[in-house]
């Protein structure tokens, strides 16, 4: 067990299929990242549960002196989230929307459900403080939980449950599937993304691919795993992709730049683009692999 003031659980079995056979992939400090050599999950063997602590009012913005921020600031990030989830709004935009309610898990500041039809019922929940309130503003006729979305009371039904870059980061992986699962309604659908651990460049960057996240990313997944494992859990899936590329700000891509090179720390290249307003510029940029899926309850 790591032993300092942060909030490990030993994981000793594979959340999905039970078996405590697995693989250690490679080390990462104290904690390992191993695969199930069952069903093929790969996940960290110690986690963070200390939840709160985790997705404080740092989390959403922050600067290049903090070694695991996620963001430049998050505040910029509308115009990113706008064209990043395009797929999403086009399958939601193609549906019949009369009547129709969507809840999204880790809402961040909202940013989603903005662009979204308008009479669309929106419901969010977010367990951030600070973003909780955001959404608000950003979305006023918006229901805002701002509380973990495994201890959210709620009736079900909903169309549409969408979730981006959240379900890496679950405790429990099991329990979040099953319950997105009895939250829809007849042939609900389930609309997410992660990273996609599965490619060749994130493999062959083996601890210093982008993706490797120890504070906050419990499970990475490929696409193997996912058309291999969704339908035990209700699920049929309708469109899977790995892009490898993405809208990105110039202050995320300047701020990243920091964390693999640590010798551009010095130059301060994210205090020059702040200087040169250029920080929220958004241009096409490379990264290691992000899946798109949507999937369908049967």
């Amino acid at each position: 067990m790591i032993r300092n003031k942060n909030k490990y659980r030993f994981i000793g079995n594979c959340n999905i299929c039970g078996t405590d056979k697995r693989t250690i992939i490679f080390p990462i400090g104290l904690q390992n990242l191993v695969k199930c050599t069952r069903c093929g999950l790969t996940y960290l063997d110690k986690q963070r549960f200390d939840i709160s602590n985790l997705y404080n009012k740092n989390y959403y913005k922050n600067n290049e002196k903090n070694s695991v921020a996620n963001y430049c600031d998050y505040a910029s990030q509308e115009k990113v989230v706008k064209n990043k989830f395009k797929f999403a709004y086009a399958y939601i935009y193609k549906k019949s929307i009369k009547d129709k309610k969507l809840l999204e898990i880790g809402a961040g500041y909202g940013f989603f459900l903005k662009y979204l039809p308008k009479d669309l019922r929106f419901y969010a929940v977010e367990i951030s403080k600070v973003a909780a309130k955001k959404i608000t503003n950003n979305n006023s006729s918006a229901k805002v939980y701002n509380m973990d979305f495994m201890k959210l009371k709620i009736a079900g039904n909903f169309n549409f449950i969408a979730s981006f870059d959240v379900i890496e980061h679950q405790t429990n992986l099991k329990k979040y599937l099953l319950k997105i699962n009895s939250l829809l309604g007849k042939n609900g659908v389930f609309i997410f993304t992660t990273p996609d651990y599965g490619t060749y460049i994130n493999k062959l960057s083996g601890v210093h691919a982008p993706t490797i996240q120890p504070l906050y990313h419990n499970y990475y997944f490929d696409q193997e795993w996912i058309k291999n494992n969704l339908p035990k859990f209700g699920f049929k899936i309708i469109y899977l992709k790995t892009t490898y590329f993405e809208p990105m700000n110039i202050g995320t891509i300047l701020l990243y730049l920091t964390f693999a090179l640590p010798v551009f720390k010095g130059i301060h290249l994210l205090k020059l683009a702040k200087l040169l307003k250029v920080e929220s510029v958004i241009i096409p940029f490379i990264r290691f692999g992000g899946i798109e899926c949507i999937v369908k309850k049967i």
